[in-house]
């Protein structure tokens, strides 16, 4: 049995200490020479951090992006749009005060935070549909939570990259983050007129931070979850993820359930667009049949809930589902009993009746039906 050899990634950590950041087994029948790439490593003295050449990392399948970690280089930062995607300042979240020194902050305006999904990035599509929308709806004061090294696919393959690194990751970013909301309270936000929005495993990120506050006394209003990543939350206790107490209002658009989303109950309200209880949930205009994981077909149906949601804004009233108890009871519905109890994707209504919501959606953007989809 060939068990090749094993090649140690190691980063220095601060006073002259180095961390074993990940171990590889190479095998004999891949060519590794790492002599070839050693002359080219560089050391950053003043910032501790050692870069690497994007030929090295490649070696054992690193994303090129991926060239060491540093806490401030690479850690989860807040992102302010000041009017436009590409007007913004952005801090590291021990510093994301400092955005109060400048005139950004509207408190007569709600505040949108948005951040995205394992190897979700500000120029990915997710982001710049959903902070584009609200920036250009010109109501609210808009944010992106970007963690994007700490969700990127690092490893040589996405399963081994969410499990041991994304993940992981998500649960420290959802703690820290849970800090910094704190202090920007403190410093002039207004938490009570916050909407957290969240995409995969941004949406536990958000719930975890929103489980942390409320340990201190603090209930936030609104998180949003779409599609929340099912994969290691499923199993985690209430704490550790979304769930319906994460914030006074928790609002969750289940539309990838079979795959890559969950398919429990974490919000106080649950919608579940084209649900079926037999055979998996594909959203209609998402291509049947098996793709390369995490391409544009693979992911349809998952990304097909940041599309409802920003619909359910532009168009309001035409995303709306009905409540019931199970989607048998809801499919055996009359259309009377369809429209006795009804909410809107957009609509913040902590008091409204717990569970799970039913509709029926376009293949297409406006994708809203209005109550010809209950």
């Amino acid at each position: 049995m060939n068990a090749g050899v094993f090649a140690f990634f190691f980063i220095l950590v601060g006073s002259g200490q180095w961390q074993l950041m990940s171990c590889h087994r190479v095998h004999s029948s891949d060519y590794f020479d790492p002599s070839a790439y050693i002359e080219d490593w560089t050391l950053d003295n003043e910032n501790e951090t050692l870069h690497l050449p994007s030929s090295y990392l490649h070696s054992f399948g690193y994303n090129h992006s991926w060239n060491g970690y540093s806490s401030n280089e690479d850690g989860a930062k807040l992102r302010y749009y000041f009017g436009s995607r590409s007007d913004y300042k952005e801090w590291p979240l021990s510093e994301a005060h400092k955005i109060f020194s400048y005139s950004w902050y509207d408190p007569s305006k709600p505040t949108v935070i948005f951040t995205h999904g394992f190897t979700g990035f500000p120029e990915g599509l997710a982001v710049v549909s959903v902070v584009g929308f609200f920036i250009e709806e010109g109501k609210s004061n808009v944010i992106l939570l970007n963690w994007q090294h700490l969700a990127a696919h690092v490893y040589p393959s996405f399963v081994n990259s969410y499990l041991n690194w994304a993940a992981p990751n998500a649960i420290k970013v959802g703690a820290e983050f849970a800090e910094t909301l704190l202090n920007l309270s403190k410093t002039g936000l207004d938490l009570g007129k916050t909407h957290l929005v969240g995409h995969s495993l941004g949406a536990h990120i958000f719930g975890i931070a929103g489980n942390r506050i409320s340990e201190r006394g603090v209930q936030l209003p609104w998180i949003t979850g779409l599609d929340p990543s099912s994969a290691v939350f499923d199993m985690k206790p209430a704490h550790m993820k979304l769930n319906p107490n994460s914030a006074r209002y928790v609002s969750v658009v289940h539309s990838d359930p079979s795959k890559y989303g969950s398919s429990k109950e974490l919000g106080l309200v649950n919608f579940w667009p084209n649900y079926r209880n037999r055979g998996p949930v594909l959203q209609p205009g998402c291509p049947a049949g098996r793709y390369a994981r995490f391409s544009s077909e693979d992911l349809c149906s998952h990304h097909r809930c940041w599309q409802l949601l920003i619909d359910s804004y532009k168009y309001r009233g035409t995303l709306i589902g009905s409540y019931a108890r199970s989607f048998r009871i809801w499919k055996n519905y009359s259309k009377d009993e369809r429209n006795a109890d009804v909410l809107g994707l957009e609509t913040y209504n902590p008091v409204a009746k717990p569970g799970n919501y039913y509709l029926i959606t376009a293949g297409k953007s406006p994708y809203g039906l209005g109550e010809d989809g209950l």
